[in-house]
């Protein structure tokens, strides 16, 4: 079964409860549900963000963080770098989405993500096979 790459925008969707919540849990427990471990950093800043707004406690982001980190198989960032600059270069795009993008080209699976600016980005360079945009 291909893997299937979670993004934060699905990770944080699941724990910030928010409309397509449940499609996010979907994800995320699929079956070779994985991620890059920059996951983990992203998820962290936003999380940070909400509680600063005190849209959320620092309690909750703590145990948020821990619950995406347990959900998902997190695999070396490091490894797929090099690709991911290629990619931003290429899509004229942040590196560290790249780096999703990257992880799911090279375990031939797709990355699942709810950044449409992105999506779109990569769908024009034609690279769209290695997407699936949650809604």
């Amino acid at each position: 079964m291909p893997a299937t790459v979670i993004d934060s925008s699905i990770a944080l969707q699941w724990v910030l409860v928010e409309a397509g919540t449940d499609a996010a849990r979907d994800y995320v427990q699929a079956d070779g549900a994985v991620s890059p471990d920059i996951l983990l950093v992203e998820t962290a800043n936003v999380l940070a963000k909400k509680v600063r707004a005190n849209d959320i406690s620092g309690e909750y982001a703590v145990e948020a963080l821990a619950a995406v980190k347990a959900a998902v198989q997190m695999v070396s960032s490091e490894p797929h770098v090099a690709r991911a600059l290629e990619i931003s270069i290429a899509l004229s795009h942040p590196v560290y989405d790249c780096v999703f993008l990257a992880c799911a080209e090279h375990l031939g699976g797709k990355l699942v993500t709810r950044d449409a600016p992105f999506a779109k980005r990569v769908a024009e360079r034609g690279m769209g096979h290695l997407l699936e945009v949650a809604q």
